[in-house]
């Protein structure tokens, strides 16, 4: 089987540990053919975010060329035991989309692909990152855990539908359950579900099969087999991430994703380069 790690951090985030070189010589001694470097791209661009502790979540605008650079020169060390990917995981924060462009376009024909996510919500004038629990007191501010997953794939739909946030895979597409908390009414956040599925196929996206859900309370991977099945009955493509925070963490629980996924009917794997999606097949 082929592993290929697409979403990893590291160091420079504040909330992982390990140099980037560390992630990707546990890769080479894990026998990955592939590793994405994918760390959080800046807040502090942002405006109004004081209520976050936004320096522990992702690099400063000050360390991108030394992260860039740093990737680009462990890539040619190690050009003869694995592929190294560049990349940023983006945050979706309406409504300061266009913010982070002019800090992006200097890194635009670096990278390899771009993870969208969705870590904030905004609700009653308080923006909280839901899967902080040091935020989980802010749930109390929504009605049900219903009005949680509600609120955050609308804000997912509105991320696939932006014309200006550019993205190539979703990550952890079911993350409000990261704490073990599910909606009161499932049926009615399949609803939900189905309708950002159908956007994520019209903009010819790709999901990613996020392990790191194994390593939380939920213990299951982002997103559920429920979802899985309904993504391959839509064809949406797949590829896998352990979305590590530590060295060994990278291609955590791969070989079961792998199974699982072909359980379901997939038989490949999307492929980034430059931004450009091809297929490898499952082996």
């Amino acid at each position: 089987m082929l592993f290929q790690d697409w979403h990893t951090h590291n160091f420079l985030c504040k909330h992982a540990s390990g140099s980037i070189e560390e992630y990707v010589k546990k890769a080479i001694g894990k026998d990955l053919n592939l590793i994405g470097l994918s760390d959080h791209f800046p807040y502090e661009c942002l405006e109004g975010i004081e209520a976050i502790p936004y320096e522990e979540y992702a690099m400063k605008l000050g360390e991108l060329d030394l992260y860039t650079s740093t990737a680009k020169q462990l890539r040619e060390k190690y050009q003869n035991e694995i592929e190294i990917k560049l990349a940023f995981e983006l945050d979706f924060i309406k409504p300061q989309v266009r913010v982070h462009k002019p800090y992006l376009k200097k890194y635009y024909e670096d990278l390899d692909y771009i993870l969208g996510s969705i870590h904030i919500l905004l609700r009653k004038g308080k923006m909280f990152a839901f899967d902080d629990n040091r935020f989980l007191k802010n749930y109390t501010l929504y009605d049900s855990i219903n009005d949680i997953y509600i609120d955050y794939y609308k804000i997912m739909q509105n991320m696939i539908s932006s014309s200006d946030f550019s993205f190539d895979i979703v990550s952890h597409f079911d993350l409000p359950k990261k704490y073990n908390k599910h909606p009161e009414d499932p049926e009615l956040i399949a609803d939900y579900i189905d309708k950002t599925l159908e956007l994520i196929k019209k903009k010819n996206l790709t999901i990613e099969i996020n392990t790191s859900g194994w390593r939380k309370e939920v213990k299951e991977q982002y997103p559920s087999k429920e979802i899985i099945k309904k993504m391959y009955d839509l064809d949406i493509p797949i590829l896998l991430g352990s979305d590590a925070h530590q060295p060994e963490e990278v291609g955590y629980r791969f070989k079961v994703a792998l199974n699982l996924v072909q359980e379901m009917g997939y038989n490949q794997l999307a492929y980034f380069d430059k931004r450009k999606r091809s297929f490898i097949e499952i082996k």
